[in-house]
């Protein structure tokens, strides 16, 4: 047992033998010692409390609009990762409720809002690694009938989502011809390349900047934005002035340029741009067999 007394001026060193106390060492402790120990144990408190949160919790008490039910929501779910983003797919009262109960700066969203059959159902496992990776997985029932489901789960920020085999993320890049999900940072980008990406997030246009330095639209993902470069081209612009403030998804290039008032400016040159809510079926679409993503005919 190591004892010491207020002052740090000494050091104990005590065994204990048939409850009588043996004092074995005495001597004095140097500076150098005790700011060594100190900046360990205020290093230890910080590394214990940074990420104390569970890696994940349920929320059952909360719906969103109808709007955000999809059919292959299961297999798709939508990724919140700022307060902004609750309100584009939940209810004022709905929104309030789960702003409560989510730390943006150490969580985000996972919300699972699909149509199937009532035995659809969702399960997850958290693997053993750190930061933990936790792997959903979706297990289409075999009844007919045709339900809403969802499933919502606040996740640490450092964890890595994986559904059906993808990870979860609101950023793609190309490789090989296929798109991947991927996390920033881009290796590519950080060494100076372009990266020919798709992004999903809220579009903002009409931005203006001091000594003009904005291309004058923006994509925000997450706490990340980046500018768009429309090229002059009229069906971007007039796509950008209609789905300004609305999530889209928007794919080209990106690259880093050195700024004058901003230090790197993140520039997605872009080639296509579209709206980013959920597609819904014809309203006269009809179910025709409900095992896994339903199949359609229209009438």
């Amino acid at each position: 047992m190591i004892e010491n007394n207020n002052s740090w001026n000494f050091q104990i060193i005590q065994f204990v033998k048939k409850d009588n106390p043996i004092y074995l060492l005495l001597r004095k402790s140097s500076m150098a010692i005790k700011v060594l120990v100190f900046h360990a144990l205020v290093s230890l408190l910080l590394f214990k409390t940074s990420w104390a949160g569970e890696p994940i919790v349920e929320i059952g008490d909360v719906q969103p609009k109808v709007s955000a039910y999809t059919f292959d929501g299961a297999r798709k779910p939508l990724l919140l990762q700022t307060v902004d983003e609750i309100a584009k797919s939940f209810d004022a009262k709905n929104s309030t409720n789960l702003k409560n109960k989510v730390d943006f700066g150490k969580q985000e969203v996972l919300v699972f809002a699909w149509r199937g059959s009532g035995q659809d159902r969702i399960e997850y496992e958290v693997l053993e690694s750190f930061p933990e990776q936790i792997r959903f997985s979706y297990h289409p029932g075999r009844t007919r009938d045709l339900r809403q489901h969802v499933k919502i789960f606040v996740v640490r920020s450092d964890v890595r989502c994986i559904v059906n085999g993808k990870i979860v993320s609101d950023l793609e890049i190309k490789q090989d011809g296929q798109w991947s999900p991927t996390k920033l940072p881009l290796v590519r980008l950080m060494e100076g390349k372009a990266v020919e990406v798709r992004v999903r997030g809220i579009l903002t246009n009409g931005i203006i900047a001091i000594g003009g330095e904005t291309t004058g639209t923006t994509i925000r993902f997450g706490k990340t934005t980046w500018e768009l470069e429309l090229q002059n081209q009229k069906t971007l612009r007039a796509a950008a002035a209609k789905l300004n403030g609305k999530p889209v998804v928007v794919s080209g290039l990106v690259r880093t340029q050195k700024g004058v008032e901003v230090g790197t400016r993140t520039i997605l040159t872009v080639k296509s741009l579209v709206s980013g809510l959920p597609q819904e079926p014809p309203k006269d679409a009809v179910p025709e067999r409900i095992m896994g993503k339903p199949f359609f005919k229209t009438n």
